[in-house]
């Protein structure tokens, strides 16, 4: 992807104080800049006229989320090339196959840095009250924990050119802990609250954002990530 258009974003929001304020900013900026592409792409892929574009969010300064007709969810890298974008396609395709929650479709452009998938059925979290998720707290641990087992299960030698996966999407791995006795397996890396798709009694149907998966040294890795943000997330406004 061109870099000029997020630098425009990036330069027309240093007048904006306030910081999350300036994140929404700089991201419709982007979103307004990349409309075209991004309808022929959608409109390529799935055959369906566009509608609406809606920001999401800007993660740092690196990766802009969108959704499409509230139903097609977008994101766009500043930071990595089309070529790291296809082989997260191929990896998702693959860790599809071998656990048991769902993994959205994921489709790559061919001359930038963006993908799409269709969003699949289930409820985010935030869609639960404090009390609910509280009371299915122990039971969303254990799910996890046997998630990341199967995730885990999977020999790094039996995926596709696996090689491309030893490094992370992301340029910076400091969500790794350190180890003295270092293993590879394979990480989704972002098993944050948000990422989770429940049924009505909060069973994990489904994980997005896949897009950081990659070989880890330290088994222990994805479940450091989910319990850093899990703690987090109950030292928010919604438990208080």
């Amino acid at each position: 992807m061109s870099k000029i258009p997020f630098y425009i974003g990036n330069f027309v929001t240093m007048f904006v104080p306030d910081g999350a304020r300036r994140a929404r900013v700089r991201g419709n900026i982007n979103r307004v800049l990349y409309t075209p592409r991004i309808k022929r792409f959608i409109r390529r892929t799935y055959h369906v006229r566009v509608k609406t574009i809606r920001f999401v969010r800007q993660i740092n300064l690196n990766r802009v989320c969108l959704v499409v007709n509230d139903k097609y969810y977008v994101k766009l890298f500043r930071n990595i090339t089309p070529e790291r974008v296809k082989n997260y396609k191929k990896l998702t395709d693959f860790v599809a196959k071998h656990i048991s929650v769902r993994i959205p479709v994921v489709h790559a452009d061919n001359k930038m840095a963006m993908y799409v998938t269709e969003k699949i059925p289930g409820r985010g979290i935030n869609d639960f009250d404090a009390a609910t998720i509280l009371k299915n707290e122990p039971k969303i641990k254990k799910q996890v924990a046997n998630i990341i087992k199967e995730i885990q299960a999977i020999k790094i030698e039996s995926i596709p050119h696996h090689e491309n996966y030893m490094h992370s999407l992301q340029p910076e791995r400091a969500t790794e802990p350190k180890t003295d006795t270092p293993h590879p397996v394979l990480a989704h890396f972002d098993l944050n609250e948000t990422n989770f798709l429940f049924d009505d009694d909060m069973n994990i149907i489904g994980i997005i954002d896949w897009d950081m998966c990659s070989v880890a040294m330290n088994p222990e890795t994805d479940m450091f990530v989910f319990n850093r943000f899990w703690n987090r997330y109950k030292n928010s406004p919604k438990f208080k």
